[in-house]
């Protein structure tokens, strides 16, 4: 007989009492269900007792960088699992993606780490074009074979031997609203313009290596100053995204904003640097 793999969903949370539920049902056929928390307030906790899991707090020092909290959790006593899916609270899985997953790790053909796509949904549409789908992220890896790099925008370290998974799952990023995107966003803003100053003030453009879709992103801080215009119309032009309705319209607008903000924070870090008035 066989032995079947074990396997833990993982999902990291903070404030998350709209999202969890819906995230953790669809984890319910999981091993080991798992919560790692970073200090809620609301009743994240106790939804997650609720669905008896097991419930781990790690508060990090500013910024949060999510590849650190999916390492610390990977390296916890408590997760047990031959593979560990991670899941953010804003997610879904789809039963048709539960039988890949299990599928794939029964099966894994020498991989060590799998590459998931979500469907990112926006005020009741998916935004397929806009969002460029299939757009892979780093969600399902086998405890000990491997971990996490690049700060904010993960992928695999490069000792694993990654797949990938073409079943989507679900991706409802602004579930909590405006208030929350735009927090969330700002804190992606002081990571990004942080970079681009180094990287203006050094022309190093080794600070990429280690970030997902490193060399565009090493291209958009070349051209730093045109970042709002080359993002509105990447996404709505020339990813199709007016084909999608007044949502794709209003999401690349609210993209070209949080381009924005990285303008603005690149000239703010470049001028405390050289010690002049903001």
């Amino acid at each position: 007989m066989e032995c079947r793999p074990t396997i833990a969903g993982v999902v990291l949370t903070l404030n998350e009492e709209v999202n969890l539920a819906r995230a953790l049902t669809s984890l319910s056929w999981c091993d080991q269900l798992i919560v790692i928390d970073s200090g809620s307030t609301d009743s994240t906790l106790s939804i997650a007792r609720s669905y008896d899991a097991t419930l781990l707090t790690n508060i990090q020092s500013p910024p949060f960088l999510i590849t650190e909290q999916r390492n610390w959790a990977l390296l916890q006593p408590e997760l047990q699992s031959d593979w560990v899916l991670f899941l953010d609270a804003d997610e879904q899985l789809s039963t048709k993606l539960m039988n890949r997953i299990q599928e794939s790790i029964l099966y894994p053909n020498g991989a060590t780490a799998f590459y998931l796509c979500p469907r990112y949904w926006f005020l009741g549409r998916w935004l397929k074009h806009t969002q460029a789908y299939p757009n892979w992220h780093p969600r399902l890896i086998r405890r000990g074979f491997a971990t996490f790099v690049g700060g904010v925008w993960e992928q695999f370290s490069g000792d694993a031997v990654t797949s990938y998974i073409y079943m989507p799952y679900e991706h409802y990023s602004f579930s909590k609203g405006i208030d929350d995107w735009l927090l969330r966003h700002i804190r992606y803003a002081d990571r990004e313009s942080s970079l681009i100053a180094d990287y203006l003030l050094s022309y190093n453009s080794r600070l990429f290596v280690t970030e997902r879709l490193s060399d565009m992103r090493l291209f958009a801080a070349r051209l730093w100053p045109l970042r709002p215009l080359l993002r509105f119309v990447q996404k709505y032009f020339l990813q199709l995204g007016f084909l999608e309705g007044w949502q794709s319209l209003v999401f690349c607008l609210m993209m070209s904003f949080y381009e924005l903000i990285i303008v603005i924070k690149v000239i703010q870090a470049l001028r405390a640097r050289q010690g002049r008035p903001l």
